[in-house]
């Protein structure tokens, strides 16, 4: 047990990973606002009424 390493070390960089954070978070955000929009045009075009 001479090479005992520690368990929390973070062998990451901190803005490597907020970087990847914030792309993740404005991909998620950008598609479901596409998401939304698209599914109100295919609300619009689609009588629910009828179903």
């Amino acid at each position: 047990m001479k090479n005992s390493k520690p368990i929390f070390k973070s062998p990451y960089d901190l803005k490597d990973v907020s970087l990847l954070f914030i792309i993740v978070a404005f991909v998620l955000i950008f598609s479901a606002i596409i998401g939304n929009n698209l599914f109100g045009i295919f609300q619009d075009n689609i009588n629910f009424g009828i179903i």
